[in-house]
């Protein structure tokens, strides 16, 4: 499967502490909570801010412009100039496929396609509000979040 970009998986974090607070939370506060450097944080705020899925507070950070509900992981991946969500392992065209007649996880990969396709419509940045921020971030979890995040 294609995995998630950084920038997809730092927009994740990011709109997961915002969800997680009930004020703004600045740049600053989502570099240390995912470990990406601010000026990367920056960039993705951006595009999450142009794809008004959240409101920048000028001067004391950024806000959800909807509710977690209605944000799903799809609109996270698309806010991020992700012209391909992640997918299947046939490269997400079965029907195009050429080796799919003789490939022996062609079912597999129709159906994963199909599922996946669903649940990251579905998925919505609510099923994630009640993880904890200091979990490490996924792309690459050498890069802890700060200590101090746990008690905010």
């Amino acid at each position: 499967m294609k995995e998630l970009s950084a920038s997809a998986v730092l927009a994740l974090h990011a709109l997961h502490l915002m969800a997680r607070k009930t004020g703004p939370v600045s740049a600053a506060e989502i570099s240390r909570a995912s470990g990406f450097a601010t000026a990367q944080v920056k960039r993705v705020l951006e595009r999450l801010s142009a794809a008004e899925l959240v409101e920048s507070r000028p001067g004391r950070g950024y806000m959800l412009a909807r509710a977690p509900g209605e944000i799903s992981i799809r609109d996270v991946v698309e806010a991020q100039g992700e012209s391909r969500v992640p997918e299947a392992p046939c490269g997400g065209d079965f029907d195009a496929c050429a080796s799919r007649a003789t490939c022996i996880l062609a079912p597999l990969c129709r159906t994963a396609k199909q599922s996946f396709q669903e649940t990251i419509r579905s998925f919505t940045l609510m099923d994630l509000k009640d993880l904890p921020p200091s979990l490490p971030n996924c792309v690459d979890p050498k890069l802890q979040p700060s200590k101090k995040l746990e008690a905010s």
